[in-house]
């Protein structure tokens, strides 16, 4: 089974017949039409964001949808008999089943911010048997999202210093204040990092904000389905017009709010610990962002 794009033709391969360093090596092969920053894709591994400009390879998040599609179309499974999950079949779960085209659905793609955690979802899901030894070297989603954040501030504190530099009198004044609220910011984050209980309760918090968020959205949609209950027998179509309406949108809000949500769980559950690969990424950003904040503070 093959796929032909630009005159390049993919022969999906059965992922249970490879390692999961050859399907790493596809995945980031698959991604390259979609990547912006060279320099980062050239030399991306296991661990290298799929999306931001500064340690990730560029991707926009429009993408990420067709990344999953490349990712389909290179790997074949045997996780592709449909389980309804409900009585109109709309939503179902894949078992084993005939060898065929790789099925990723949807929102099951959420946490594959990385090549190597892409391969960890295609084991997770049953596509591929899972690889002890090969997770040792992969870097959490909690890690990629919280190191990245921390990348992300530390390019913020390095352009305010270079833009400090070309400013005089009252502007320099507001700009050398905000950059001091900045860099008070940053040892907040460092103080976090350096310390995986500190990092784990303050994603916990986020994760219990969101989850009030998600709860509320419930609620609102329980509060509908009742009312257009009341109104079934009643005959009254504009009102019961207006309800679905509202229905309808709640639902999507929902479901936007429950994608948030994983999010933030699988952050928080992870946050608390880490392995030796994160611990070498959390050393690298805490030696930049040290140094950044020290420039910041003596401006």
């Amino acid at each position: 089974m093959a796929f032909k794009r630009k005159e390049t033709v993919i022969e999906a391969i059965d992922l249970n017949g490879i390692t999961p360093e050859d399907a790493e090596k596809r995945i980031i092969g698959g991604v390259k039409k979609y990547a912006t920053n060279e320099a980062n894709w050239s030399s991306a591994d296991a661990n290298t964001p799929y999306l931001g400009s500064i340690i990730g390879m560029g991707i926009e998040s429009s993408n990420l949808a067709d990344i999953t599609m490349s990712i389909e179309r290179q790997f074949m499974t045997k996780m592709t008999k449909r389980v309804p999950l409900n009585a109109d079949g709309s939503e179902f779960k894949l078992e084993a089943g005939e060898l065929g085209k790789l099925r990723i659905l949807d929102g099951q793609d959420a946490l594959a911010a990385t090549a190597g955690l892409s391969v960890k979802m295609l084991m997770d899901l049953g596509h591929m048997p899972k690889n002890d030894a090969y997770l040792t070297k992969v870097v959490s989603f909690a890690y990629i999202t919280t190191v990245g954040d921390g990348y992300k501030l530390n390019d913020a504190l390095k352009k305010m210093l270079s833009k400090i530099e070309k400013l005089s009198g009252a502007e320099k004044d507001e700009a050398v204040s905000n950059i001091k609220s900045m860099a008070a910011s940053a040892k907040t984050y460092l103080d976090q990092l350096g310390d995986a209980a500190k990092l784990a309760a303050a994603r916990q918090k986020t994760y219990n904000n969101d989850k009030g968020g998600y709860d509320a959205l419930a609620k609102e949609l329980s509060v509908v389905a009742d009312k257009l209950k009341g109104l079934s027998a009643s005959g009254d179509a504009g009102q019961i017009a207006s309800l679905r309406a509202e229905e309808a949108e709640i639902r999507t809000r929902l479901k936007m709010s429950a994608a948030k949500l994983r999010v933030s769980e699988e952050v928080a559950r992870q946050a608390g610990s880490r392995s030796a690969v994160e611990e070498g990424k959390v050393a690298q950003i805490k030696a930049s962002l040290t140094e950044t904040i020290g420039k910041a503070e003596h401006c």
